[in-house]
């Protein structure tokens, strides 16, 4: 066990990060590829900037869809988007253990709010995937990652809160401790490669759907021939 609790201290920890950093840098570059290229294409290349960083703003705080028919969905997107982002980064010993590494390190959160965040995460997972097993739609939509990113996601908050709570903890600490590393490193590792990929995305994407909305000159007469109207007004 010490010796597997070494590798994911280590060299396993490493490699993560390298493959994070190294398809990060991929998917920005690409997605800056394609938004210089859209642009150039778009027939009205004027973009309203301002409204799309509002727009942005919304995604990361959808205020706006508390009043749809969603409201349960959202929250719980939500809470687990804030526990995603906030206790990997901000957690006292993950803190500790990028400054043992590379000698960085940043404010951390105080160990009630971790906590707290660390549930409304796990709550909000079990409220995602419930809503993909029970909502037809949702489950239409739903692919095999969409449950393993969910399932990898509850892993690495569960052990999480266990290892910070090894009194509550009905396993080994060994096992539960590799069990959060290993699911932790996972999670990094797909991160370029998978849906989560929109934590390095998000600010580009709205830029995206505009500029689609942007036809190419003579694109509007092609979407009329492909409708079957064309020289008819849409």
């Amino acid at each position: 066990m010490n010796a597997w609790l070494g590798l994911a201290r280590g060299p396993f920890l490493y490699l993560a990060f390298s493959v994070l950093a190294v398809g990060a840098v991929r998917q920005w570059a690409l997605a800056i590829g394609e938004l210089v290229r859209a642009h150039r294409l778009a027939g009205d290349q004027k973009i309203p900037w301002r409204w799309m960083f509002r727009k942005s703003l919304g995604w990361i705080v959808p205020v706006n869809a508390l009043a749809g028919t969603r409201i349960p969905y959202t929250v719980a997107s939500a809470a687990f988007h804030i526990g995603m982002l906030a206790v990997p980064l901000f957690l006292a010993g993950h803190v500790a253990l990028i400054r043992q590494g590379i000698g960085i390190a940043w404010p951390t959160l105080p160990a009630g709010a971790a906590d707290t965040l660390t549930m409304a995460a796990l709550v909000g997972l079990a409220v995602l995937l419930l809503y993909r097993l029970i909502d037809r739609a949702a489950r239409f939509l739903s692919g095999p990652q969409d449950y393993l990113l969910l399932v990898l996601c509850i892993a690495a908050f569960l052990s999480g809160y266990l290892v910070a709570h090894p009194e509550a903890n009905p396993l080994p600490f060994g096992v539960i401790y590799l069990a959060h590393l290993l699911s932790a490193e996972l999670i990094l590792v797909l991160i370029p490669f998978s849906k989560l990929a929109h934590a390095l995305l998000f600010a580009s994407t709205r830029i995206v759907w505009e500029l689609g909305w942007h036809f190419v000159p003579g694109g509007g007469e092609r979407v009329r021939a492909a409708l079957g109207k064309a020289g008819e007004p849409l």
